[in-house]
């Protein structure tokens, strides 16, 4: 049973037994065990040190090469507006505004651009628009029908929506390039 004592404004709870029970043997048989298990546990642990710094070493000597994708914007309506260029390596997030990998925004000053992304190895799709009002989204009209100027990596078409990623995406192993004529 476990009894309440009081002891100045404390709440002590005996516990009926000792917690980590040992076996009923002798003070002089348990403490060689005792060193025993605290020495075998010494024993690991530097194997397991060993094994993390050999695996921070093999992590920190591999090297993610960068590649270069470049994609070339056509079809820009000159000083209007800003055109806004989004790279996605996810097809679930494609192309949901806020979930891309990377982006750009660039003022729309020549009725071409030319826009650069440093990425490790991997497939992508990009998505570009233009931005004539000014309130970084683009507009769509009532049927869903973007009214401003838009996009995608080579040249791809939906055909009720967005294309699907793999139509847009390009894989980049060192560089790649791809193009986006707005329409």
């Amino acid at each position: 049973m476990t009894k309440r004592r009081r002891s100045k404004g404390a709440v002590w709870h005996s516990l009926p037994s000792p917690i980590g029970t040992y076996p009923r043997t002798a003070f002089s048989e348990m403490l060689p065990a005792m060193q025993l298990k605290q020495q075998s546990n010494l024993s690991v642990k530097p194997r397991r040190r060993l094994a993390l710094f050999g695996l921070s070493a093999a992590i920190a000597t591999t090297t993610v090469f960068a590649g270069d994708l470049t994609i070339e914007i056509s079809g820009i309506t000159p000083d209007r507006g800003k055109v806004y260029v989004a790279v996605y390596d996810d097809p679930e997030t494609f192309p949901i505004s806020g979930r891309q990998r990377v982006g750009q925004i660039l003022a729309a000053g020549d009725r071409r651009l030319t826009v650069h992304f440093d990425l490790p190895p991997g497939r992508y799709a990009a998505v570009a628009f233009q931005d004539f009002n000014g309130n970084g989204i683009l507009d769509k009209n009532f049927f869903g029908i973007p009214k401003e100027p838009y996009g995608f990596s080579n040249g791809a078409h939906g055909s009720a929506g967005p294309p699907k990623f793999s139509a847009a995406a390009v894989t980049l192993e060192r560089d790649a390039a791809t193009s986006i004529a707005l329409k």
